[in-house]
């Protein structure tokens, strides 16, 4: 620390572009070890020691920085009468890793410290470093409430040899205990006191291979993610509001017949794009057999023979 001005700038910057930041200290999570050793978390690569000790991602850290990016967005425009599967709004516009990323980036050059920068790239547990900077503390649908944007936003963090003053964790209970999220979830992945990730749809529209008929009607109409338990949070800050339909609502015959090019110009700068074409087009036919609508099952039908086993397998159970 350099007399708070390092924390000053920080803090100021965060202002300026309305997202939240807090400051923790870099010493291990240890106080997780037990839960991390007994979770299962799909797509997670790192041991136990990685995910709770911040000096295994960075030698000499003394301090981390951490900021919340609302994700809240909003679709008002016409709605048409193609046949339209539905995005997660965390995959709306740009892919938050960048975004998240380059907000960091710039923080840390206006506080003129450097440091180490993770976006849903790094060992430690977003959430558990979200608390200790004093970002918010969990809520009934197991996500972080922020005072700030709600439910709604995305976790990023920078690991720093500077050694800097402390936040503090909010010391009130911030999710009101509404229990909207719980009563919204149609799979009921979650309940009270508890995550079961292998029901939740975010989950389902991203693991490989073929889906079940049980995990196809999970799927709903969702292209790519879920986001159902944090949009009914009452705390949630305004949502961005957007006309373009395309981003909210894929037009599913489109995108079934879309090019490797088109796919890598229309979704490879979204944080659905890191999935691939094959996954996103089978639970696009997945979609198609929960929309009582004749067309859908005459697209899914074209599908029947396709040569990637996911995709036609998908099909067969939509029109069986």
């Amino acid at each position: 620390m350099r007399n708070g001005i390092t924390e000053d700038k920080l803090y100021e910057y965060a202002k300026e572009k309305n997202i939240a930041m807090g400051i923790g200290n870099a010493e291990r999570f240890e106080d997780i070890r037990d839960i991390i050793e007994k979770r299962y978390v799909p797509f997670v690569k790192w041991e136990t020691e990685e995910r709770i000790d911040p000096r295994r991602s960075m030698d000499n850290a003394r301090s981390i920085i951490c900021i919340g990016v609302s994700y809240n967005k909003e679709f008002i425009g016409e709605k048409d009468d193609r046949i339209r599967g539905v995005m997660s709004l965390g995959a709306v516009g740009e892919d938050y890793h960048k975004t998240v990323g380059r907000y960091l980036k710039e923080m840390l050059e206006y506080a003129g410290i450097e440091g180490k920068i993770f976006v849903d790239t790094g060992a430690l547990v977003d959430r558990e470093v979200a608390i200790r900077c004093g970002i918010g503390n969990y809520g009934e649908n197991n996500s972080v409430i922020s005072p700030i944007h709600g439910a709604m936003f995305f976790i990023g963090y920078a690991l720093t040899e500077e050694k800097l003053t402390e936040t503090g964790r909010e010391k009130k209970k911030t999710c009101t205990g509404c229990g909207k999220c719980l009563k919204i979830c149609p799979t009921k992945a979650l309940y009270k006191g508890g995550f079961d990730y292998k029901r939740c749809i975010s989950y389902i529209t991203q693991k490989k291979g073929c889906l079940s008929e049980e995990e196809m009607k999970a799927v709903g109409k969702n292209i790519y993610g879920c986001d159902l338990c944090q949009k009914v949070c009452p705390l949630n800050s305004p949502p961005e509001k957007s006309s373009n339909i395309e981003k909210f609502f894929p037009d599913i015959e489109k995108l079934l017949y879309i090019s490797n090019a088109e796919f890598k110009e229309t979704y490879g700068n979204t944080a659905a794009g890191w999935r691939g074409k094959k996954i996103l087009q089978r639970n696009a036919v997945a979609a198609l057999g929960n929309m009582n609508d004749e067309r859908a099952l005459k697209l899914a039908e074209k599908f029947l023979d396709d040569e990637r086993e996911e995709i036609n397998h998908a099909a067969r159970l939509v029109c069986r």
